[in-house]
């Protein structure tokens, strides 16, 4: 890349800079957690079929159809991470996780008993969390490296390359003659079309997420002859997510004057995310008990893909103690220099469409004392498509296919990255006396991501063009346990239920598919933990 190239993408990227939507950052709008009314949480999460909970709606909207009385609850928890890094982020949270109401209405028709209507608030994701994952070794490969490699194997850069190269950690190697003196163009600028990048020891990284997905449903259900049960939601998602990094490379500096500073810091990269907006989905289902005088129940529901529209906006910035001079050499000193592009970033306005999710249950009571119930549910994320708002663009002219609308590049690095999730529930309720019922639950969801998969910034998708991250993670399976206790009265009820979450990942601070040789070896992945304990509590009202 020319010289003039670089300049014109740094000021373009300057004044329009946001960080990028990938597969490792939209897998936070596919949540795969448990959270809900303390009863729904106590048993796993498992009444797709057994219904008569508020919570049981955003699995299968039939479960409202159950209800013979109006009832209203209210849930709050206190969430705290299993492991405590040593950062200046709260490590306990209060979340406020559900509030709603069923309005069941006595029809008494031959063969329509009730039609429920029900609306109900109810935390989908929580993001707050801080993990450290500092690697000791790095075997000289670099954050930088990867962004030369865009820089001579692209015809395109991002913005955290050109911050580099405004600071002096990404350089370029310059053309000389056979004499060695500088090629200069044509205004006595030099001229080159390689870059070069540092030889790193060892990294840190750190990351506090705030925020959390914020779900809203809207029931209608209905119980035909206390066999069949039907029910219809429309569910409304509010996004907001937060995200605070900070990354740092160490190394040996070689001054101009062949002098070596070992264990020397590269550089510190700052960067802040928010992504807000809104999705939409449809669900439909039923429960049906097949056997006439058996309470074993089938429960069966569908929800179509959830259409987001997002913004997200990043603030970045980097200090490095490298300068230039003026034989083009580049110089290392005591104080730390600043570099950021402007202040006033536009939005980057985003589609994220999940895939559809199908879902069958199994729920069975013995008597009043035991309830049983089991949920199995498959989603196929990489399915998942990624596209834009076309006046977002229109003015830039970037080369955006179908209109601007859609990113086929960035769908296959969904479909090469992510893959279809199983998930199973089970649970059940003992009542130990009229009033007092305990609890426990297991819920298992299988890995989205594919097995080494990568965040590979080479391809053609425009949304590189607004990158500023490198890092990624290939989380792991998901293992939660769960206890309850509840309390029922005439009318009023109090539930409270126990969570444990557990769940690593694979943290990589950048891709080293195409830097790593045989000498470096390739980068070793840091085990990252990302356990949580959550207590819940709920309050009701049937009446």
């Amino acid at each position: 890349m020319k010289l003039k190239t670089l300049m014109f993408v740094t000021a373009w990227t300057a004044a329009q800079a946001v960080a990028a939507q990938t597969p490792y950052t939209n897998e936070n709008f596919m949540p795969t957690d448990l959270i809900g009314t303390a009863r729904y949480v106590g048993m796993g999460g498992a009444l797709g079929a057994l219904g008569a909970d508020m919570s049981a709606v955003s699995s299968n909207p039939a479960a409202l159809g159950l209800y013979r009385k109006s009832d209203a609850s209210l849930s709050f928890s206190v969430l705290t991470q299993k492991d405590q890094p040593d950062l200046k982020a709260d490590k306990t949270h209060m979340s406020f996780d559900q509030m709603g109401f069923v309005v069941s209405v006595p029809i008494m028709g031959k063969s329509v008993k009730y039609v429920n209507f029900g609306a109900n608030f109810q935390k989908r994701a929580n993001f707050n969390y801080a993990f450290i994952a500092d690697n000791p070794n790095i075997n000289g490969l670099s954050q930088t490296q990867q962004m030369a490699d865009i820089l001579n194997n692209t015809t395109y850069s991002t913005p955290l390359a050109d911050l580099m190269y405004n600071a002096y950690v990404l350089n370029p190697i310059y053309n000389r003659d056979d004499q060695g003196q500088l090629i200069l163009d044509e205004k006595g600028n030099p001229t080159y079309d390689k870059y070069k990048a540092l030889q790193a020891d060892q990294n840190q990284y750190d990351r506090v997420t705030e925020g959390g997905i914020s779900g809203y449903d809207f029931n209608v259900s209905t119980n035909i002859k206390d066999r069949v049960y039907l029910g219809f939601t429309l569910g409304v998602n509010d996004v907001d997510y937060y995200s605070y990094t900070t990354y740092r490379e160490f190394g040996t500096l070689t001054n101009t004057d062949g002098s070596q500073l070992s264990g020397q810091e590269y550089y510190s990269l700052y960067n802040t995310q928010h992504v807000s907006g809104y999705g939409v989905n449809v669900k439909l289902g039923s429960i049906i008990r097949p056997i006439e005088n058996s309470p074993f129940r089938i429960g069966i529901a569908v929800e179509t893909p959830t259409f987001y529209h997002l913004e997200s906006y990043s603030d970045y910035s980097i200090e490095s103690p490298m300068y230039e001079d003026q034989n083009y050499d580049v110089q290392y000193g005591d104080k730390f220099n600043t570099y950021m592009p402007d202040k006033d970033l536009a939005n980057l306005h985003m589609k994220i469409t999940t895939p559809w999710k199908a879902r069958i249950s199994l729920g069975h009571t013995i008597g009043k004392y035991l309830a049983i119930g089991a949920e199995y549910e498959y989603a196929n994320y990489s399915k998942t498509k990624q596209g834009y708002e076309d006046w977002a663009y229109d003015d830039w002219g970037y080369g955006y296919s179908n209109g601007g609308t859609k990113d086929p590049s960035m769908n296959a690095i969904n479909k090469a990255t992510l893959k279809g999730v199983h998930s199973f529930k089970f649970g059940f309720e003992l009542n130990l006396t009229d009033q007092i019922a305990f609890r426990a639950g297991y819920n298992y969801y299988s890995s989205m991501f594919n097995k080494d998969a990568t965040l590979d910034q080479t391809g053609p998708s425009p949304a590189f063009g607004y990158q500023t991250t490198t890092d990624y993670m290939n989380k792991g399976d998901v293992n939660i346990f769960t206890l309850g206790l509840g309390y029922r009265g005439r009318h009023f009820y109090a539930d409270m239920a126990y969570k444990f979450r557990r769940q690593s990942g694979d943290f990589y601070a950048f891709d080293d598919t195409y830097i790593a040789t045989e000498s470096t070896g390739r980068l070793s992945p840091i085990d990252v933990h990302l356990n949580t304990h959550q207590v819940f509590f709920t309050v009701g009202y049937k009446f």
